[in-house]
């Protein structure tokens, strides 16, 4: 097997033992590519890297995802926001692990929250996308105000991922309903578009 292929293997299985684990050690992902821990280390250099490498790919689907999502927009504004927020909140169910390293493991944090700056808040395609989005919806060419509007729009997509984390420290373990309610998800739609056309 080439060195990709086994560089690929390892960043697939540790993809998958991330979605629902908010620990996984570096045994656990050798163990799931029936290699040894040395082998793992060897590729990626430590678990470190290993994981920070398939928080990228992660946040890059993400995006890939969203850009695809506005490619093929043909609604109206609140349907569509509704598209993207159920979107992001399922994203956020299937990836609880992942969002777990993102935010919440201390030896990661400035890493993997550099990869969120880099992808949603500096210019490149996907930023660019979205401004001329909205510069069409909402027929301004004012920067500041795009910003303001594209803030509101991140932080409210932001949300159901926050929800689904704050899950993993629930101690009483009683689910937090919001965005599993389509009818929720239809009423924080019409208030999201209520302020960001208001902003």
């Amino acid at each position: 097997m080439k060195n990709q292929d086994i560089k690929r293997k390892i960043i697939d299985h540790t993809k998958i033992l991330m979605q629902t684990n908010t620990h996984i050690t570096i045994k656990d992902i050798a163990e799931a590519c029936y290699m040894n821990i040395a082998a793992v280390n060897y590729h990626f250099g430590s678990k470190e890297k290993l994981l920070l490498t398939v928080m990228d790919e992660v946040v890059e689907t993400l995006k890939v995802d969203i850009i695809k999502l506005i490619n093929e927009n043909d609604m109206e504004i609140e349907p569509f926001l509704e598209k993207i927020v159920t979107y992001v909140y399922n994203f956020a169910i299937e990836n609880i692990g992942v969002l777990n390293y993102l935010f919440l493991t201390k030896e990661l944090q400035s890493e993997s929250s550099n990869a969120l700056v880099k992808t949603f808040f500096t210019e490149n395609e996907f930023t660019q996308m979205v401004y001329k989005n909205l510069k069409s919806s909402f027929t301004t060419e004012n920067t500041k105000e795009l910003t303001a509007r594209y803030m509101i729009l991140f932080s409210s997509f932001s949300i159901p991922l926050f929800i689904q984390i704050s899950e993993i420290n629930n101690k009483d373990h009683s689910p937090i309903e919001t965005f599993k309610d389509p009818e929720f998800r239809r009423f924080y739609v019409k208030q999201l578009v209520k302020m960001v056309e208001h902003t």
